[in-house]
């Protein structure tokens, strides 16, 4: 998968998911968490640019461990990002319900998803060959 592809389809996940988000926030019950939505919209497609192009170097690696560990070290670090982000939100705004958890975890698995599926193609990638 080359750079110019992950953009191309980054995007467009990243306009479907927003258009799923503003029919979700036209009832009511969804509204006050607008802008929670849209953060983590934004906090999830830089989260997938900040694993793409470490990944996509990692993938030419002759050492293919070296994906590996870096697909591991990522899916902690965003499990752990998105824990913290949701528990932020909520210690700060002190939502009245839990109803913007729905938005949140759909944004999750779809960016989840995409990231699984273009992680599967670097992960197929031949290493460069070394120069010797």
């Amino acid at each position: 998968m080359n750079h110019r592809r992950f953009l191309i389809q980054l995007v467009s996940i990243f306009l479907v998911t927003g258009g799923v988000l503003a029919f979700l926030h036209i009832f009511q019950q969804f509204s006050p968490y607008k802008a929670f939505s849209l953060s983590t919209l934004a906090f999830f497609a830089l989260l997938s640019m900040a694993m793409y192009f470490p990944a996509a170097k990692a993938a030419q690696s002759t050492d293919r461990n070296a994906f590996t560990r870096l697909v591991m070290v990522f899916t902690f670090v965003k499990m752990f990002l998105a824990g913290a982000f949701v528990i932020g939100y909520h210690r700060i705004f002190q939502p009245s319900d839990t109803m913007f958890l729905i938005p949140f975890f759909l944004v999750y698995v779809v960016f989840t998803g995409f990231e699984t599926a273009f992680m599967s193609k670097l992960g197929k990638v031949k290493p460069a060959q070394s120069r010797s």
